[in-house]
């Protein structure tokens, strides 16, 4: 049996097109066997993560939302009783996650993604959801609505035409595409061929998932939507229709100053005149927003919410940056809270007095 002694590995990082892989490695990583067990592994998902560069400015179509990036790796494996060999490979790489119940490397979905299948959205706004459309991917997207007498019919179809393993000239961005309609739709069907999928069917060669969208009407508080990286590393928007509350955090520095001032007849001071002085005034902005009555799965999106690093509001024609500040949150069920409702607190991801000059 060959006896593994070294192993080196070089990593390339970057986005664009397929094409445009950089010349030399962003990584060159060298291990030795460090056990009998003939093998050496190598971590590159925190590496990968450094060169996905998000960009979300509230457009959808296709090459305006970038949320990955392309990695090439080549292994080169030194034994001490054989020749070296050398392996390589590439893949898409995401902000996306597992769960440790999940096990290790557990795959994320090839078909929508997204984890509900009830999505709240205000009546007359646009649907914006996410499918990947790799290899396994969504093939079709309808929409159904229904008639006076409650019949459903299919009032959308959008196809995509899946992108192929091996890539050519592909963009990573490419692989993650963004439906959007404004189909007031009493169902949504996306029909993939992911063999994983719990309704994949042998007979078909497909698998369906439906979604449901539910309106809301609310005449008296705006409603605000709120986009995060979720956990298939895709852009998911969620919206907030009740109350909002807004909050202002100030921090200032002083100090004490002499303002007597002297002259050869008399010593004085203007009363005018501060003794003491502010300076460095530094504000943060923060918000609290509530969802409304929400269906009890919506624990999982909520959650994923909380665990994101890239969150934004979209509120007066703009797409604003915010953090979660809360760093808790208890999952509520309908046995429990009879309504479920979430109120999430945010803070702007940047100061309210411009330090940007």
């Amino acid at each position: 049996m060959a006896v593994l002694s070294t192993s080196e590995l070089d990593l390339y990082c970057w986005t664009g097109s397929y094409t445009d892989i950089p010349s030399a490695p962003q990584y060159s990583i060298s291990k030795t066997n460090p056990d009998s067990n003939n093998t050496i592994r190598f971590e590159i998902s925190e590496l990968v993560q450094d060169y996905i560069n998000i960009l979300f400015n509230n457009n959808y179509t296709t090459g305006n939302i970038k949320t990955t990036c392309w990695f090439y790796y080549i292994k080169r494996n030194t034994y001490t009783d054989r020749d070296a060999q050398e392996i390589n490979g590439y893949g898409i790489g995401t902000k996306g996650y597992t769960y440790f119940e999940d096990g290790i490397n557990s795959p994320l979905s090839t078909s929508k993604l997204f984890t509900n299948t009830y999505i709240y959205l205000p009546e007359n706004q646009p649907i914006n959801i996410p499918i990947y459309i790799g290899p396994g991917g969504v093939k079709f997207v309808r929409f159904f609505t229904k008639d006076s007498l409650g019949n459903e019919t299919v009032a959308q179809t959008k196809s995509f035409t899946l992108l192929l393993n091996t890539p050519t000239s592909e963009d990573s961005n490419d692989y993650i595409q963004y439906v959007s309609s404004n189909i007031q739709a009493s169902k949504i069907e996306i029909e993939s061929v992911n063999t994983s999928a719990s309704t994949y069917s042998v007979a078909t060669s497909s698998a369906i998932e439906t979604v449901y969208p539910i309106y809301t009407c609310e005449p008296k508080y705006a409603n605000y939507k709120i986009s995060f990286i979720n956990k298939f590393g895709a852009i998911q928007d969620l919206w907030f229709n009740k109350k909002r509350t807004d909050d202002l955090s100030v921090k200032r520095d002083s100090f004490d100053t002499n303002i007597i001032a002297s002259s050869t007849s008399a010593v004085s001071y203007n009363t005018y005149n501060p003794s003491s002085i502010v300076q460095d005034v530094t504000s943060k902005k923060s918000l609290t927003l509530n969802t409304g009555f929400v269906k009890e799965e919506y624990n999982e999106v909520i959650r994923e919410l909380f665990q994101s690093e890239d969150v934004w509001i979209r509120e007066k024609n703009k797409t604003l940056p915010v953090k979660v500040k809360d760093s808790d949150f208890t999952y509520k069920t309908h046995l429990n809270d009879k309504l479920v409702n979430y109120t999430v607190q945010f803070q702007y991801a940047f100061d309210s007095i411009n330090a940007i000059r």
